[in-house]
């Protein structure tokens, strides 16, 4: 049917073209009378906000909010998504057929439906098609493409976005998430589908084009986990939540198998339950302090020593500490760091540490983590864009070379230790918090006071991260206006902080604003600005979310160590938090 006049009077022009497609091409016609319906009602911002873009593929793959649009994840985007990575897979190498792919969900809503519907059209493609028997930690997938030396993998599951996302990740042949070009190949192919094929998924078991797997690549994927393991103390009391999530299948068994036995659940939240229902806000995020209120709950009232916490996929973790009478928790940042230490600190007394190990981290991760690489003489690697997809590429890459891999991390609440998976994960993120908490135990000392302690040795990283919501078709225009503007005019002054040079990563050129002179910056091509003040460990980064609707600002802030260390973060604190605030107000007044 053709757009009324009213439609094309209150809808953008790609809005139109894509709602055009969606009322006429074969693939769409399962949603046509939906769409018909919300036209009928007059929805137009409801209709623009689905429309007015094709979902692309982000640092997370396509993730975004399920319902009727090109801008929504739905079957279309899911089977067209699902049919084209096998289409491309396929051109790469003509036995990927019979390697397979591998499929996982979380426990989101739509999660099992989209899984099944992914398998079906895997499977119509031809593909041997591997399919979890229930929901399981974004991690064990990574692991599994491997395990059964499949051409790509997938995960139905929008990691920590709230109740009503879900998305689509995919994974290459060495476990890690698709990358340049890969990312863009398989969207390419995607928008020149006309039809998605599938076919019946019970028939599909039966003839064994759909294999069912489970508990042979638990074990497999636990017993590589534990092999992570360093020490052997585990004389710490556990406080544990999945948050409604997949934890249970990974975070939990990993601890319990790696000998932990002080463990305590936060039962009510030990229910696989996509609404989230006993988590603030509906947001299984351990980002947000609000999450983790019932563990922490427990926590003190269990005197417990740390409590951990995972969102739904499981590959982010948080990691919260009981000092004295209350509670510290730590940021992505502050558990990287430890973890660093504990790892490089655990090889040197064993004497296995050598200057080709190495470590990795995003360019919006503490800086702390280099300066304590170089105490144990290992390698960093830091010169990667937000999202572990970049470090699992730098572990395919490294494989040829002499170089051992420790553990990788990002602020974001992401950790990686050993290679048995190529992608973030909490189990690995706990266990090495964990034993670390168990070590510090038998001195007297907790999580939080080794932190002080790193600092007093390193200086004082105090790192922030703020989010402003942009949601619809006008939050993106005003992101990419504000993205645009940095880069044309960027500010000379943010409040009383003299910007000295800034750095541009889509042209990627860094130029110093006292002496004009223009440098290379060693990464890959994103949409990142970062202004730095006086020293490059003084900086703020901003950036478009790739997987959420949201601008977000990174700060970092270094101080070299001076007398009362918990002042000082928080003196430290206080002016980020205000440089932040200064910087929004900038970009965000009227």
């Amino acid at each position: 049917m053709p757009l009324t006049e009213a439609a094309l009077a209150n809808l953008s022009q790609s809005a139109v073209e894509n709602i055009n497609k969606w009322l006429t091409e074969p693939k769409f016609a399962e949603y046509k009378q939906e769409l018909e319906q919300l036209m009928a009602d007059e929805k137009w911002q409801d209709l623009e906000d689905a429309f007015f873009k094709v979902l692309e593929f982000g640092t997370g793959g396509r993730r975004g909010t399920t319902g009727v649009g090109s801008n929504r994840i739905n079957r279309v985007t899911i089977g067209e998504s699902a049919q084209a990575l096998c289409e491309y897979a396929k051109s790469f190498d003509e036995l990927a057929p019979e390697q397979g792919v591998v499929i996982a969900c979380d426990t989101r809503l739509s999660s099992p439906e989209l899984s099944k519907y992914t398998a079906q059209v895997c499977a119509a493609a031809g593909f041997k098609t591997y399919i979890f028997d229930g929901f399981r930690a974004t991690p064990e997938l990574s692991f599994a493409v491997r395990y059964h030396g499949a051409a790509v993998g997938i995960v139905i599951s929008a990691s920590h976005n709230p109740p009503a996302d879900n998305g689509f990740k995919a994974y290459w042949r060495d476990g890690g998430q698709l990358v340049a070009p890969h990312d863009r190949g398989v969207l390419d192919i995607a928008a020149d589908i006309t039809e998605i094929y599938a076919i019946d998924y019970d028939q599909a078991v039966q003839e064994g084009k759909i294999v069912v797997i489970g508990e042979d690549v638990d074990l497999e994927y636990y017993a590589a986990a534990v092999a992570q393991a360093e020490g052997t103390n585990r004389n710490v009391k556990i406080v544990y939540s999945p948050l409604h999530g997949a934890g249970q299948r990974n975070s939990l068994p990993v601890l319990r198998k790696a000998g932990f036995k002080d463990i305590v659940l936060v039962d009510e939240q030990m229910t696989p339950d996509g609404n989230f229902p006993t988590v603030t806000n509906n947001k299984a995020n351990p980002e947000e302090r609000v999450a983790n209120d019932m563990a922490v709950a427990k926590l003190q009232d269990e005197r417990g020593d740390i409590a951990v916490t995972n969102d739904p996929d499981a590959d982010r973790f948080g990691v919260m500490v009981r000092q004295g009478e209350g509670v510290v928790y730590l940021s992505g940042n502050q558990a990287a760091s430890l973890a660093a230490d504990y790892s490089l600190a655990n090889l040197q007394a064993k004497s296995k540490l050598t200057s080709k190990h190495y470590i990795a981290k995003t360019i919006v991760t503490t800086d702390l983590m280099g300066e304590i690489a170089a105490k144990y003489g290992a390698k960093i690697y830091e010169n990667f864009l937000v999202g572990f997809k970049y470090i699992g590429e730098l572990v395919y890459k490294k494989e040829q070379t002499d170089e051992v891999f420790v553990m990788g991390a990002e602020e974001s609440f992401g950790f990686m230790k050993g290679d048995y998976t190529r992608d973030k994960d909490g189990a690995a993120g706990a266990l090495t918090l964990a034993e670390y908490a168990a070590e510090l135990k038998t001195d007297g000392k907790t999580l939080y006071d080794r932190l002080l302690e790193l600092y007093s040795e390193h200086g004082v990283f105090v790192e922030r991260l703020d989010n402003v919501q942009s949601p619809g078709a006008d939050g993106f225009a005003k992101m990419q206006t504000i993205m645009a503007g940095l880069r044309s005019d960027p500010p000379l002054k943010i409040g009383d902080n003299i910007v000295t040079a800034v750095l541009d990563y889509k042209s990627l050129q860094r130029r110093d604003l006292q002496t004009g002179e223009v440098t290379p910056v060693d990464c890959v091509v994103g949409d990142v600005v970062v202004f730095e003040f006086g020293d490059r460990r003084c900086r703020l980064t901003v950036r478009p979310s790739g997987t959420e609707p949201k601008i977000k600002f990174y700060t970092q802030w270094y101080e070299p160590a001076n007398g009362d260390i918990e002042a000082q973060y928080n003196k430290i604190e206080r002016h980020i938090e205000t440089l932040a605030s200064e910087l929004e107000a900038l970009l965000f007044e009227d």
